[in-house]
């Protein structure tokens, strides 16, 4: 008896070019997700993310003079949902969603 494993997809699956590909699509979508959870004050702290994250390193940045004191310091917050410490409220609420959204990037596996 003779077994022959074809890793051809797998190793296009794994290539350097392909995981660079998903996670900067991971990075864009819980970026996406996690825009709701950042405080909202003129839309500055929120619209500073997009134009600092570097998604292909898989880092999100929020980018103002105030960002640290924003995610650091608990406040009151006026806009609804908004929190400090925004990424660990997001993954509270949809991290269930984000791994999902992970796992389908990869297929499953």
């Amino acid at each position: 008896m003779s077994v022959t494993i074809s890793l051809t997809g797998l190793d296009r699956m794994l290539s350097p070019g392909e995981v660079k590909r998903r996670q900067t699509e991971y990075a864009m979508r819980a970026a996406f997700v996690m825009r709701k959870f950042v405080p909202l004050e003129e839309n500055t702290l929120r619209a500073s993310e997009p134009m600092n994250s570097k998604y292909d390193q898989g880092l999100l940045i929020w980018s103002t003079p105030y960002a640290a004191k924003q995610y650091n310091v608990p406040m009151h917050h006026t806009t609804s949902g908004t929190t400090d410490h925004w990424d660990e409220e997001c993954w509270r609420a949809e991290g269930g969603n984000l791994t999902k959204y992970a796992e389908a990037l990869y297929g499953g596996y």
